[in-house]
């Protein structure tokens, strides 16, 4: 399902006043402002502690960092100052240097707000909100419950390891793949019974991203040119990836860059990547996905759509990279629907792999 959402929402906490003075010449806002900025900075030392918007329907907020959500609460704030006009959350605004993970946090915040002022029946003031949500009320029968709770859940980050039962590598739990507990962003419960929203706020989305370093061993392909640990075996085995090939790229590093292509889908052990793609991907959540500025793709992943993204029909592996030459072993899988980009690099400034990952593109949502 395709509908238009206003993103710019999501980027419009982008003054981040590094003192009291920032404020004060901005001339758009009061002294109530100024003394959360001035308690906070006090409080924790730091020149950003809070984020603002110039745009009328939202200079009431004030964005205060996450940085502090576990040491204070906005309650305790709005106590301490005895706020009458000024409303507070936690986001991070558009700080510098956060972009993706800001846009994410910020929609999480955004969303929440919307849907608890939908069940309110008050005014959103964005009619593309209005849109998204009364689809997703219309599909799930919010209109008729009697008690509506949303819990902003994206803080919790909760991991979802590569782990092994025997030869088959898994993502988070061996052979559950019911994950919309353990992804969720927003929980509604309308009359206690959950949904679970997954949501994503950038171009480049991910289903996984798990540590590979004690699977893929730095001294086993530096000692003996290959991967000896026999996990890290079966994880290769299943992508149709050769040890030998994937050692070389990392131990060209420095030097003239091992790169090649290769077809590897007779290569795949398919039983085990299907059940290995099922555990990244999941089902039991509703995937919410701000693709552009100008629109957002929602549906609930089910069951069956996950075991169609899950079915692969084609898979290339691209040694030192596919757009260009670097440490790294990159794999694209096909599915009917949708393009999975599996990566092993390292993500920590090092050398040698430290993780896997799995992004992806959809080509259709049915």
């Amino acid at each position: 399902m395709l509908v238009s959402y206003d993103i710019n929402s999501i980027m419009a906490y982008d003054f981040i006043p590094q003192s009291r003075k920032e404020i004060t010449q901005a001339a758009v806002f009061g002294a109530e402002y100024e003394a959360v900025y001035d308690y906070l900075f006090e409080k924790f030392k730091r020149k950003d502690p809070i984020a603002l918007s110039k745009k009328p329907t939202e200079k009431r907020q004030i964005k205060v960092s996450r940085g502090f959500q576990g040491s204070t609460t906005t309650k305790d704030i709005t106590k301490a100052l005895d706020l009458k006009v000024v409303k507070l959350s936690f986001g991070e605004g558009s700080r510098g240097g956060r972009g993706a993970q800001n846009k994410g946090m910020q929609f999480e915040v955004d969303l929440t707000n919307d849907l608890n002022k939908w069940w309110q029946d008050e005014k959103l003031g964005n009619a593309q909100a209005e849109k998204i949500i009364n689809e997703m009320a219309d599909y799930y029968k919010w209109h008729k419950v009697k008690k509506f709770i949303v819990s902003n859940e994206g803080g919790l980050n909760q991991r979802r390891p590569l782990i092994f039962q025997g030869n088959q590598p898994f993502i988070g739990t061996a052979g559950d793949q019911n994950i919309g507990k353990t992804v969720t962003d927003i929980t509604v419960f309308a009359d206690n019974k959950p949904v679970y929203l997954s949501l994503k706020a950038t171009g480049t989305v991910t289903f996984f991203n798990a540590g590979v370093t004690k699977f893929l061993i730095a001294d086993e392909m530096k000692k003996y040119k290959t991967i000896k640990n026999p996990q890290g075996l079966a994880l290769l085995k299943m992508l149709g990836i050769s040890p030998v090939s994937l050692a070389q790229v990392f131990n060209s590093y420095g030097g003239k860059m091992v790169r090649k292509q290769e077809n590897v889908f007779n290569k795949l052990d398919k039983p085990r990547l299907i059940k290995f793609l099922k555990s990244g991907i999941g089902y039991g959540f509703h995937y919410v996905h701000a693709k552009k500025p100008t629109e957002i793709h929602h549906f609930e992943m089910t069951k069956s759509f996950m075991e169609k993204l899950a079915r692969p029909t084609s898979a290339i592996v691209y040694y030192g990279g596919k757009t260009s030459a670097g440490k790294r072993v990159d794999m694209e899988i096909d599915t009917p629907n949708i393009t999975l980009k599996i990566n092993i690099r390292n993500k920590q400034g090092g050398v040698y792999p430290s993780h896997i990952m799995c992004d992806y593109i959809f080509k259709s949502y049915k």
